[in-house]
């Protein structure tokens, strides 16, 4: 029987439809929990060595930018020249942006790594630094690498001079253990530069940078520097009556006072050797200490000594109401007190209890807060009014967390900020605790050691220094912009990675700097002060969130694709790419960022070229190719001094049909 169906061909349902463009420039910081389908507009999944909007006079108001770093402020403690080649020369060693150089050491010594020199020249003019990287030996080639720096082309110079490159991981290198440092133009540079050559053997170079090394049969001058390795334990800056204002610092048994030309002497030798934090104060034109090993000292600037009268051996110390606080080791909630202006007298009435005698819950720190003092423990907190024996006043805090340490806590005129034993990082208003660490709970429940954890408040940001997993250093830190009109929803988290630092402090009286402190050795740094971290390159990424552009179920693709980003001072290239259905296997190209506005030799006159600052964005179209069903952009860079200003994007989508 014929069927009474149409036979007639069915339409064909097209795909296509009127493709849409998505514009993006409200970029923000980081979130680690939320999906990325409810996502809070702009915000990322992944950023690293980035910030939000401009932080000083001279940074174009972007929405992202590559963070600034750190430059050298004091000598490491200990830096001693250790083995050399200074051998006579036999010409020179030449390498460029193609053909890398590197050369075997091994250490007479064991140290940190803080500093090598070389002796070199420009043999080429074109530009571009010289990056200079140190590498564990793996079966007679570089293996891992551990270290990196670099010298500015700008100190190059026709003839052969010692050029230092500072190191700001200051690897700790075992005495007999070969290593390699090896030298390469930064990518993108056109110069030629030389090294000076000596007879002996060891130096390879390698045309297909870090695969096929080839033996040369001579070597080049270098003179290697090692310091002592050591965790500072603590840190504070002096300001004392006759203005010779320095910054002190203990590590291993020893405290350090460091004048602002960065010259670090030791006036004190005897901390203890098992000694876990060193805390300061300053009053009385004198700066005190204490370590929990030791009796509590004092420096006034020319001589150390014990605090008179000072019972046991104090893990912690503050000034309050013109009195001395202490915490004795062997009884860990009790709070022994001075009396009024006399900081070495101590009557045996003069103490209290926090929260009980013999309680399990310890003090862990304290801080002057809203003219009283908010103890803290690991559990809870306390609050002490009043001025003396006879008007003191312990409640506890109607907010209920607690604080792992005394380094986890930082205080500004309107809040604590502080980590709790949950590694959630919480501000106390007085009355109640909110908190704000949410977004970034996975980075910090990676913290093992969280005594380790240092907090400190500086231009409105809040700086979490801490180690990742099982480090032993900090060599991380989440960073908080604060803003008094935000809501804690709206606050915004930013990561830094491949910074050893242990933590940093303002010079409040001294053009408010803010100065660092190295987590592998007795160093100084000047930190937002460069575009590399002395001299290694700041490696900057941003991810966006996966994007459904269509229904979730159909594939998109992106017709085009334009980053919008304004040029620096310096020409470098932003890798941009995408990703899609969180295969993290990214596509990535090539973005040339050149110099803004026009120079000589580059337009012709009416061609429409403008003559400008260097304010103009660029914009070029960046290929994509590939369909997915959720789409992620990645804009990452890896350039010496050369930081990245992304302003925001533009895509053009074209959905397909649903399947």
């Amino acid at each position: 029987m014929q069927s009474n169906f149409n036979k007639a061909q069915r339409r064909r349902t097209q795909a296509g439809s009127v493709p849409r463009v998505d514009e993006v420039y409200d970029l923000r910081g980081l979130n680690l929990i939320t999906p990325d389908q409810v996502m809070p507009l702009g915000e990322s999944p992944y950023n690293s060595n980035c910030r939000m909007y401009a932080r000083q006079d001279g940074e174009t108001r972007v929405a992202i930018r590559t963070r600034k770093g750190s430059t050298r402020l004091s000598t490491p403690v200990g830096e001693t020249l250790n083995v050399q080649n200074v051998a006579a020369s036999t010409g020179e060693a030449t390498f460029t942006a193609l053909t890398w150089l590197v050369e075997p050491f091994t250490p007479s010594s064991s140290g940190a790594l803080t500093k090598l020199e070389y002796e070199i020249k420009t043999s080429v003019a074109g530009g571009g630094s010289v990056i200079v990287e140190i590498y564990a030996d793996s079966a007679g080639v570089p293996g891992t690498l551990l270290a990196q720096g670099s010298i500015s082309s700008g100190l190059i110079s026709a003839s052969f001079q010692y050029l230092p490159a500072y190191f700001i991981d200051a690897p700790t290198l075992t005495n007999g253990t070969q290593y390699w440092h090896r030298v390469r133009v930064e990518t993108g540079g056109a110069s030629t530069y030389a090294l000076n050559r000596t007879a002996a053997t060891g130096g390879q170079s390698t045309a297909t940078p870090g695969g096929v090394y080839t033996a040369l049969g001579y070597t080049w001058r270098y003179k290697s520097y090692l310091s002592t390795v050591g965790e500072i334990l603590g840190f504070t800056r002096r300001y004392p009556s006759d203005l010779a204002n320095r910054t002190l610092f203990a590590m291993g048994t020893n405290v350090y006072s460091v004048t602002d030309l960065g010259v670090p002497t030791s006036i004190n030798a005897d901390v203890g050797a098992v000694a876990k934090k060193v805390r300061f104060v300053q009053v009385d034109d004198k700066t005190m200490w204490v370590d929990g090993i030791k009796p509590a000292r004092q420096w006034d600037g020319t001589t150390v000594s014990d605090i008179a009268n000072v019972a046991g051996t104090p893990t912690h110390i503050i000034i309050f109401q013109n009195r001395a606080f202490f915490v004795p080791a062997n009884d860990p909630t009790r709070i022994n007190f001075s009396e009024l202006y006399n900081f070495t007298s101590y009557r045996s009435v003069d103490f209290f209890y926090v929260p009980n005698p013999k309680s399990p819950d310890w003090i862990a720190g304290w801080r002057v807060f809203q003219d009283n003092l908010v103890i803290f423990t690991r559990e809870t907190k306390h609050t002490l009014y009043g001025s003396d024996l006879s008007s003191f006043t312990r409640k506890e805090a109607i907010g209920t967390k607690g604080a792992v340490s005394d380094e986890a806590i930082a205080v500004d005129r309107n809040y604590i900020y502080f980590m709790a034993d949950d590694k959630h990082i919480y501000r106390y208003n007085g009355i109640e605790d909110e908190i704000l660490s949410e977004k970034v709970e996975p980075a910090l429940q990676s913290i093992q050691d969280t005594s380790k954890v240092r907090l400190h408040l500086y231009r409105n940001q809040l700086r979490v220094y801490y180690p990742s997993g099982l480090d032993l250093q900090s060599e991380n830190m989440l960073l908080l912009e604060l803003s008094k009109k935000d809501s804690n929803k709206h606050l915004q988290w930013f990561q830094d990675s491949g910074r050893p630092v242990t933590g940093s402090l303002e010079w409040t009286q001294d053009n408010n700097q803010m100065i660092e402190f190295s987590s592998k050795c007795g160093a100084l740094y000047l930190g937002e002060n460069s575009e590399s971290d002395l001299g290694k390159i700041i490696s900057f990424r941003y991810w966006t969130a996966y994007k459904p552009y269509g229904s979730g179920s159909a594939k998109d693709r992106i017709k085009r694709f334009r980053p919008y980003v304004r040029p620096t001072d310096s020409a470098y290239v932003l890798m941009v790419g995408k990703d899609v259905d969180f295969a993290d296997n990214p596509q990535l190209a090539q973005f040339p960022v050149n110099p803004g506005g026009a120079t000589w030799g580059q337009f012709y006159w009416n061609d429409g070229t403008v003559w400008g600052d260097g304010d103009r964005l660029v914009d070029t179209k960046v290929p994509m190719s590939g369909r997915g069903k959720h789409t992620q952009f990645r804009f990452e860079c890896d350039y010496l001094a050369a930081p990245v200003d992304l302003y925001g994007y533009m895509a053009q989508i074209k959905s397909g049909r649903v399947k």
